[in-house]
């Protein structure tokens, strides 16, 4: 249905860096951010996209760093979540429409990568 390289493509590295640059204020931050494809659960009709946070070389991320950033996500106009979705679904198959979408808690995946989960309802 999606491919990576297509879900990569709905947030690209010019809106992700419009972003830090509004929100760090020319500060570096210390991860990279790149939306990938998570997985979709057909039962449920909730496709999982994720914002991946990676550290970067020599910087820290902290969880009292990235806990706070699903709200920040949501609502940051340089990011734009509501038309990263509205792009998803002119790819989704025919008959396949977002219902609606929110943002999970982060996960700790690791010391180098957390993950916001951009949950998307299909109808």
């Amino acid at each position: 249905m999606l491919s990576e390289e297509k879900v990569k493509g709905l947030l690209p590295r010019e809106q992700i860096e419009a972003f830090f640059e509004a929100f760090y204020f020319g500060e570096e931050p210390a991860y990279d951010l790149e939306l990938g494809l998570g997985v979709f659960d057909p039962e449920r009709k909730i496709l999982r996209l994720e914002l991946r946070l990676k550290a970067r070389p020599g910087r820290c991320l902290a969880c009292n760093l990235t806990w706070g950033l699903p709200e920040v996500f949501k609502r940051h106009p340089a990011l734009n979540l509501a038309g990263v979705v509205s792009r998803l679904e002119a790819l989704l198959p025919e008959g396949l429409k977002v219902a609606g979408w929110d943002l999970g808690p982060t996960e700790e995946v690791g010391e180098d990568l957390h993950i916001v989960p951009l949950m998307v309802r299909l109808a």
